[in-house]
C-alpha cells in the first residue's frame, strides 16, 4: 500500500505560538476566480514547527485570517496541498522546510519540525474547512450557530492529554527518584565510617 497523502497541522506562526488570534497569515477570498488566495506578508507570519512539514507531508490544514471584502472574519482552517504528488516538489508559490536542529538535550531534534510560507498561493474555496462556518460562491460569509470555541475542541481535547500522559510519565520518574535517594550511598566520612 503506497501513501499518497501525507498532512499535518499547520497553526503556530514563528511569531504567534498559542496566541491564535495574533496569527498574521492571511486568506483572502476572490469572488472573480471562486478561490480564497493564501499569502504569508511578514516573516514572522511563517507556520513554525509542526511536525512532519519540513520533509514528509504533502498537505497541510492550514489557520489562517480569513478575509472578504477587506473585512478580517478571524481565523479559519484550509486543507492546502504543498507538494507535488509526483515528485514531492513544492508547488508554486509556497516554501516549506525543515527548520534544522533544536535547542536542549536532543529530545526534539529527532522530530522533524518544518517552516511554511506562502507568496500568494490560489487554494479553491471548497478546501475551506466549513463545518462552523462558510463562505458562499458569491462571497458571503456564513457562521452557524454552533459556538466557535468548537472549532479548537479537537486540539485543547489532545493538549489535555499530552499533559494527562506527561503527569503521568513524571509521577513515575518522580516515584523512581525518591525511592532511589532513599538508598544511594556515596562519599564516605572522613573517620572511615559508613557513606552518606
Amino acid at each position: 500500500m503506497c501513501i499518497e497523502i501525507i498532512g499535518c497541522y499547520a497553526q503556530t506562526e514563528l511569531g504567534h505560538g498559542p496566541n491564535v488570534q495574533g496569527l498574521e497569515t492571511t486568506v483572502t477570498f476572490d469572488s472573480q476566480t471562486d478561490e480564497f488566495v493564501s499569502h504569508s506578508p511578514i516573516l514572522t507570519s511563517s507556520k513554525w514547527w509542526p511536525d512532519g512539514l519540513g520533509k514528509v507531508s504533502t498537505h497541510a490544514v492550514v489557520y489562517s485570517r480569513l478575509r472578504i471584502d477587506g473585512q478580517d472574519y478571524g481565523v479559519h482552517g484550509f486543507i492546502v496541498q504543498l507538494c507535488s504528488l509526483d515528485d514531492h516538489s513544492s508547488l508554486p508559490g509556497i516554501t516549506v522546510g525543515d527548520i534544522g536542529m533544536k535547542f536542549g538535550s536532543g529530545a526534539y531534534n529527532n522530530m522533524e519540525n518544518g517552516l511554511l510560507r506562502f507568496d500568494h498561493v490560489c487554494i479553491f474555496r471548497n478546501q475551506m474547512l466549513m463545518c462552523f462556518s462558510q463562505v458562499t460562491r458569491e462571497g458571503k460569509y456564513v457562521q452557524s450557530d454552533v459556538p466557535r470555541q468548537l472549532v479548537y475542541g479537537t486540539m485543547v481535547y489532545v493538549q489535555q492529554i499530552i499533559v494527562s500522559e506527561d503527569s503521568c510519565t513524571l509521577s513515575r520518574a518522580v516515584c523512581i527518584a525518591t525511592r532511589y535517594s532513599v538508598v544511594r550511598r556515596q562519599f564516605g566520612l572522613e573517620n572511615g565510617g559508613p557513606e552518606t
